[in-house]
């Protein structure tokens, strides 16, 4: 099978945390090792894992399955944090720094981060380059879970996926009408998270790196690069399986999540999302500061007052064009972790009225 994707000029390389993973780091090298792309040099695609404080043979698990891929360059660092900086943000960063010692300082350059427990579809790589291409500097790959481990969580957790992902997607396209972005046509999905992000290296460069943070490292460095005005592309093409286990080693990660999920549904607890009323307040906010006319506050000085902000800064992200994009990073972030108060079953009713007079409307127009 021959890839859809055609030859590319940029140089990607992989940077993947590992904390004891002996039992699936054998498995995502695999995946890495089937990726079908052109690369623009005849070299192999460069992985770089950092094993932070493992205590199993993650490092010797990966070496051996490395050595039967020659299509992957493996480039492993073993590392014992202190206590307090022991986190998935601190294995992040480092490995992200020495993924970006591999590249040129050229524009050629495309650093991309995925999950130990993960599996990356065949093409990866290469719709991910496809995408930067296109015109993209950041590209969120749509994040799938495992349906033969998930079917194990039961069927109520099942039932209540289903239900959440039928919200999610609603809310994704109500939010499309309502804020269309450019260069993130639908149809579009609604991840950006550490499972699957890929990214050029100059952006990576300018706004320095990605912080060691503990929790939501990935959250927060794809709005620190959307703040500096690059373009991130949800994009369906590139796809990701990651596990549904629900012991994992990052704190406030996804199976942090799916075992709340589990206990709530075991439970019999109500499925709560955010209301449909938030999720448009939000989209409508951002339509309007992409779209303001501020031409009347060139020095920045009335509106920098108003709302609190350094006169400085204003003037600067004037200057460089971002300012729009920091203000809606700033005032209507996306909000992964905003309060549930609504049942699923009414907001998906809610949102599918709201959904069909916006798109009646653009009918009309």
């Amino acid at each position: 099978m021959s890839t859809p994707f055609g030859r590319s000029q940029l140089l990607p390389v992989v940077a993947i945390p590992v904390r004891n993973e002996a039992e699936r780091i054998a498995e995502l090298l695999r995946a890495l090792g089937r990726q079908r792309y052109l690369a623009g040099a005849d070299r192999a695609l460069p992985v770089v894992l950092v094993f932070n404080n493992c205590t199993d043979r993650s490092a010797e698990v990966a070496a051996a399955a490395a050595a039967d891929q020659p299509g992957l360059s493996l480039h492993a660092v073993v590392v014992e944090f202190p206590a307090h900086r022991a986190h998935v943000g601190s294995a992040r960063r480092l490995s992200l720094q020495v993924a970006r010692a591999l590249l040129p300082a050229s524009g050629q350059g495309v650093m991309m981060i995925t999950d130990a427990d993960a599996r990356p579809d065949e093409h990866w790589v290469g719709a991910n380059l496809a995408a930067i291409e296109a015109g993209a500097d950041v590209v969120g790959g749509a994040i799938f879970g495992d349906d033969a481990e998930e079917a194990l969580l039961g069927p109520r957790f099942v039932a209540r996926a289903g239900d959440h992902e039928r919200y999610a997607r609603l809310c994704d396209r109500l939010t499309a009408l309502i804020d269309p972005i450019v260069h993130d046509p639908w149809p579009h999905h609604r991840h950006h998270t550490g499972a699957s992000l890929a990214f050029r290296a100059v952006a990576y460069d300018r706004v320095g790196g990605m912080e060691a943070l503990p929790t939501r490292e990935d959250i927060a460095f794809v709005s620190k690069l959307r703040a500096a005005g690059f373009r991130l592309r949800h994009d369906p093409d590139v796809k990701v399986t990651v596990s549904a286990r629900t012991a994992g080693r990052a704190l406030g990660g996804m199976a942090d999540c799916l075992k709340q999920w589990v206990d709530m549904a075991n439970a019999d607890l109500p499925h709560l999302v955010e209301s449909p009323k938030l999720v448009i307040a939000r989209a409508r906010l951002r339509s309007w500061l992409r779209s303001a006319n501020f031409a009347g506050m060139a020095d920045g000085q009335a509106l920098a007052s108003l709302l609190g902000l350094p006169a400085a800064e204003w003037c600067r992200r004037r200057q460089d064009g971002s300012f729009r994009h920091w203000l809606i990073e700033r005032y209507a972030p996306e909000e992964p972790d905003a309060p549930a108060t609504m049942p699923v079953a009414e907001a998906i009713g809610e949102m599918t009225a709201h959904l069909s007079l916006y798109e009646g409307l653009g009918h009309a127009a």
